[in-house]
């Protein structure tokens, strides 16, 4: 009481607070007894997957329209449109008393991609025409009602006339165009379809059974709709256009004479600087193309063309920015912050997915449903964002999920301002004196704030000091150039939810004392924050203060801490805290004991210890303990971390034998796990009884970097059954472990480094290996022969050697696998890449056939 005694202005605060907050709950009744009433209650449910691809929800109907950019001249589709026609003129395989499936060929593809026109290309082809009795064209979008779209099909085929079919009912008229079908080859192209339902609702008026090779060519956005419609044949994926390829469109649009070759010399840099900004999208290509069309053809011009592209781009077609913000407004209501986050990436940026995931649980956006992790939530949210089109995958591991992906500039362009203009996130960049003012009335708003660049952080400086809340991120800015102090200053009364800060200054040395990274005390400003839930500071390396322990909402934590001061062990304090990522450079770090008083979700380390024993309390929901070295706290209370997926110690050697073997066999649901001995001699033995522990069916990925007595026998329930991918570092093996390792049926990537192997022969059993794609193998010293028996390995794409000095030549069996597609050969002898050498070495005939083969 003596403080607000002290501060009676705080009472009225919270009483008219108290008083917006029973109005706020007041109103919610309200809501949800209309949502009663009216017979709404099914609004955004999250109660199954088919939510996520189902959702209806409708745009002014001034939103529906046929395609705005009707392409004539198209590029880079001559390929594509071969490859589609094929598959369309393949008759179905089988005899004429079996009925066969109607094949669906789905295009994907993010919107203003050429979806459309490389479909009308293959639908207008004179084989097509030629090869189908019937043809019809019907575009779907997001508000079609399934009488206008039995109507459209129905003229086309010319059923029925107009008349008459005013008359019949909607079932009526399915029922005619199905029965008029049913004994011809037709085509039916469908256009623009965005849900399961939609293509559900055009599958009724077609023939169930085929027997005449009709096809459906389908263009979607969304990959789930086009599984849906057909999941024995994969989804056309439609690529961005390349380099010259959207050089070439551009002229098309651009130059009267609509040829590349009559740019005038003095405009190509200039046009060539605009055609770059558009990413290789097509619609883009097309609206820039027109809008220097209509420009006088000198360099001044287009010069002022460049300058204002991307306004252009957003005011001179209107378009553009509809067609991709129908894929934002049809996303559950849920998963739209999920894609307004990647506002705050630079462009062109390989984010990390599994990071990204993580920030979005911290952040709140993500919430459990039925028996799923928030995890494995925040996963399928990130497919269903790349299922429709408007997150690319940038790489994926294994066994299929994603670990980078990326977002086109156009569609970061659209998350950008949504995001602001929702007061969801504001991304500052170098803008003109005549647009401060306006930025800084924003910032007062704004929750969350992204810095990219310098000048950003002088429009920062200029910040409202009575801000309630905001976000300040920090990409690519270097506080050496710029006057952090002062900043600080002026953020000391703010309070912030995110702080994240994406500079490269772990790169920067300080030329007095080469080899010395900078370092800094963390701000000021973070301690005043106290509302902050995410602090990114991993590539600056910091001093994390005691008073890191306030900031009790914080639930992700990833930095870089200096040798001479350790993390504080405040940190114990952060009871939300669910992430903890910690780069220590150079050195071994000890983590406080009193970290395991929160209720960590991922702890992430590079090279740490744990002091203490770990507090069985706690553990249960740890998901990730990663680069841990062993210990003591091996031997108590591992038992209680029965939810862990990714597991990684270090320095392990026989004495946890029987702890870690007896921990293992109670991780059902362990994904990954890396086993290392002390480096840098590797001598310490790995027991060949932790890798005959059972019950790993979720367990996909294991990496050992020590000395192994032998290998289990994989034809009874172990640690390698089930296993995608195998690393295998100072194994010193003496036995041959391609003849067990060749029996694990879904192994995919096999990879043997640094003497796993110490004999003198490996061989390939006949039939082993049936699902490896990839197989990778080095500075095996002892090796001298590879032998490659019938039938192993038919399903190999990628094949590396390198620092084999003692092997020969490749073996003859390689020639076999057909379908090899990349050979990489690294600093092997002379004598072997002499026997690779095109059309005249000894071993050519062995890789002829591989697309790809690369010798360094």
């Amino acid at each position: 009481m003596t403080t607000y005694a002290c501060h009676p202005s705080r009472l009225t605060i919270l009483h008219d607070l108290g008083n917006e907050i029973v109005k706020v709950k007041r109103r919610a009744e309200e809501i949800s007894a209309n949502r009663s009433k009216y017979g709404i209650d099914s609004v955004g449910a999250t109660t199954s997957s088919c939510s996520l691809t189902s959702n209806e929800t409708r745009l002014p109907l001034s939103w529906k329209q046929t395609p705005v950019v009707e392409e004539v001249d198209v590029v880079g589709f001559d390929e594509d449109v071969k490859k589609l026609v094929q598959l369309l003129l393949v008759e179905d395989e089988g005899t004429q008393d079996t009925q066969r499936r109607r094949p669906v060929i789905s295009i994907v593809g993010m919107g203003g991609l050429g979806k459309t026109t490389l479909a009308k290309k293959v639908f207008s082809n004179p084989t097509i025409k030629q090869h189908f009795a019937c043809h019809a064209w019907v575009y779907v979008s997001q508000a079609y009602t399934d009488r206008e779209l039995v109507e459209s099909i129905a003229k086309q085929l010319m059923v029925v006339g107009e008349v008459r079919m005013n008359k019949l009912t909607d079932e009526e008229l399915k029922k005619m165009v199905s029965d008029h079908l049913k004994e011809k080859k037709y085509l039916v192209v469908t256009d623009d379809v965005w849900t399961r339902r939609a293509w559900d609702n055009i599958k009724e008026m077609l023939p169930a059974e085929m027997v005449n090779g009709s096809k459906v060519l389908l263009t979607t956005r969304n990959r789930e709709v086009a599984l849906h419609a057909d999941r024995q044949i994969p989804p056309f994926d439609l690529k961005l256009l390349g380099e010259e390829e959207s050089w070439e469109l551009f002229c098309k649009k651009a130059i009267p004479t609509k040829c590349s070759k009559h740019c005038p010399p003095k405009l190509e840099t200039i046009g060539r600087q605009m055609v770059e900004k558009c990413g290789g999208l097509p619609l883009a290509i097309v609206v820039l193309g027109g809008l220097a069309m209509r420009k006088e053809q000198s360099e001044e011009e287009w010069r002022k063309l460049l300058k204002s592209v991307s306004w252009q781009l957003r005011e001179g077609e209107d378009q553009i920015s509809k067609i991709l913000s129908l894929s934002y407004h049809n996303l559950p209501y849920y998963m739209k912050p999920c894609f307004l986050y990647f506002a705050m990436f630079p462009e062109d940026s390989l984010i990390d997915a599994k990071a990204l995931m993580l920030k979005w649980i911290a952040e709140g956006f993500i919430e459990t449903r039925d028996e799923e992790t928030m995890e494995e939530v925040a996963e399928e949210y990130l497919e269903e964002l790349v299922r429709r089109s408007l997150i690319q995958v940038g790489a994926r591991n294994p066994w299929g999920v994603i670990t980078y992906c990326r977002i086109h500039d156009l569609l970061l362009d659209l998350a950008i301002s949504e995001a602001k203009g929702t007061n969801f996130l504001l991304v500052t960049k170098t803008i003109s004196n005549n647009n401060n003012e306006r930025n800084i009335i924003t910032l007062q708003k704004t929750r969350r704030l992204a810095l990219h660049d310098k000048e950003s952080l002088d429009i920062a400086q200029q910040y409202p000091t009575d801000s309630t809340r905001s976000l300040l991120t920090l990409f690519g800015s270097n506080p050496w150039n710029s006057n952090l102090d002062s900043l600080c200053d002026k953020f000391l009364t703010a309070i912030a939810r995110h702080f994240c800060a994406w500079g490269v200054l772990y790169d920067y040395v300080d030329h007095n004392h080469p080899g010395l990274f900078m370092s800094f005390q963390i701000p000021q400003i973070l301690i005043s924050m106290k509302l902050i839930r995410v602090i990114d500071l991993h590539n600056l390396e910091i001093i994390v203060p005691d008073a890191i322990g306030e900031l009790i909402h914080l639930r992700y934590l990833n930095v870089c801490v200096v040798r001479s001061k350790p993390l504080p062990s405040s940190v114990g304090e952060l009871t939300n805290l669910q992430t903890l990522q910690i780069r220590n450079i150079y050195f071994t770090l000890e983590l406080p004991s009193e970290i395991w008083k929160s209720n960590l979700r991922h702890l992430k380390c590079y090279s740490c210890s744990i002091k203490g024993q770990p507090s069985v309390n706690n553990l249960a929901n740890l998901q990730t303990l990663s680069s841990i070295k062993a210990g003591k706290w091996l031997h108590k209370g591992l038992d209680k971390m029965t939810n862990l997926r990714n597991l990684s110690i270090d320095d392990i050697n026989k004495s946890h034998g029987k702890p870690l073997s007896d921990f293992l066999g109670k991780l059902n649901n362990l994904i990954e796990l890396e086993l290392m001995a002390k480096s840098p001699s590797y001598e310490h033995e790995i027991p060949t009884s932790i890798l005959t522990a059972s019950h790993h069916k979720h367990l996909r990925c294991v990496s050992l970097e020590a000395k192994l007595e032998r290998l289990p026998d994989v034809n009874t329930q172990c640690l390698l059954t089930n296993l995608i991918k195998l690393t295998l570092k100072f194994s010193f093996l003496v036995e041959d472990p391609l003849v067990t390792l060749g029996k694990l049926d879904n192994l995919q990537v096999l990879v043997l480094y640094n003497d796993a192997f110490v004999g003198r022969e490996m061989v390939c059993l006949e039939k082993g290996f049936p699902q490896l794609k990839r197989l990778e193998f080095g500075d095996l010293d002892s090796l001298e022969e590879w032998k490659i028996e019938d039938e192993a390995m038919p399903r190999l794409r990628k094949l590396v050697i390198h620092r084999c000095g003692k092997l020969v030549m490749l073996p003859h069996g390689l020639g076999r696998i057909t379908g090899l597609q990349e050979l990489e050969v690294w600093h092997m002898p002379v004598a072997f890449t002499q026997r690779l050498k095109e059309n005249d070495g000894e071993d050519w005939d062995k890789v002829r056939h591989v697309p790809s083969v690369k010798i360094y």
